[in-house]
């Protein structure tokens, strides 16, 4: 007797060299919209979950990735480990040869550890340099003495550096003046997340620092807070002196 016919198998056992495609084609094209995004990137691992058929349709249920001395728009991060979910890409077009684009949006959720050399590269980006210009306002506004804010910030090329030291919760930035012999200013501040978009500086209180002599009173301030903007979703934000940890999630946007 002849046996009956095999029931149809519900496996995604590659068609046509599937799998063969996918890992030839698929990994590098992500790795290359990586680094397209990204001013720096060392240590990249990352793993794709799905099945054959919904990968080959351009749907990628899930990314796990892993990095390391990541910098992004100036920020630079010692590690990643991150997860995206939901993703639609241009698959089709990769398998001809087309870059990787992103379809539609899709939410990223991990965690990021910036070193406390991390946190002193990163001042210099323009991110976070529109935002020190910001607390130095808020600053001379709030002194019982004016202040002239060019001592801080700088004219022309004659920029000042800004050194970082991190403690327990909290975090001091100094200016050093561009005149010779001149006063630093010092801000010490907590850092905490608000509504999970809100960077807000807790308890910010300034000092003078002379280059001889006594520490003039410090400078209370008013709670300064910072947008990161409504796709961002930060569920823990800690300090320690060692680095800054970021434990949330980003919904990322394809670019028009």
């Amino acid at each position: 007797m002849t046996p009956p016919p095999a029931p149809p198998s519900d496996s995604d056992a590659p068609r046509a060299g599937g799998s063969r495609l996918i890992s030839r084609l698929l990994p590098p094209a992500i790795r290359l919209w990586l680094q397209s995004q990204l001013d720096h990137i060392e240590g990249l691992e990352f793993a794709i979950d799905g099945k054959d058929r919904q990968i080959l349709a351009g749907y990628l249920p899930g990314v796990n990735l892993a990095a390391r001395q990541a910098v992004y728009q100036g920020l630079h991060v010692s590690t990643a480990q991150v997860n995206a979910v939901d993703i639609r890409v241009n698959l089709p077009q990769v398998l001809r040869g087309k870059p990787l684009r992103l379809l539609q949006p899709f939410p990223v959720s991990g965690q990021v550890t910036m070193l406390a050399a991390d946190l002193s590269a990163s001042l210099r980006s323009p991110l976070l340099g529109q935002g020190l210009q910001d607390v130095l306002k808020q600053l001379v506004a709030a002194a019982a003495e004016p202040l002239p804010l060019e001592q801080w910030l700088g004219q022309g090329e004659a920029v000042p550096q800004v050194e970082s030291v991190l403690g327990t919760e909290r975090l001091t930035l100094r200016w050093a003046n561009v005149s010779p012999g001149a006063d630093s200013l010092e801000l010490t501040t907590g850092l905490v997340m608000k509504a999970g978009r809100w960077l807000c500086l807790q308890q910010p209180a300034a000092v003078l620092v002379p280059t001889t002599g006594t520490a003039a009173a410090p400078i209370a301030l008013e709670e300064i807070a910072f947008d990161l903007g409504p796709e961002v979703d930060i569920r823990t934000l800690a300090v320690t002196p060692i680095g800054i940890e970021l434990v949330g999630t980003v919904r990322v946007i394809p670019a028009d």
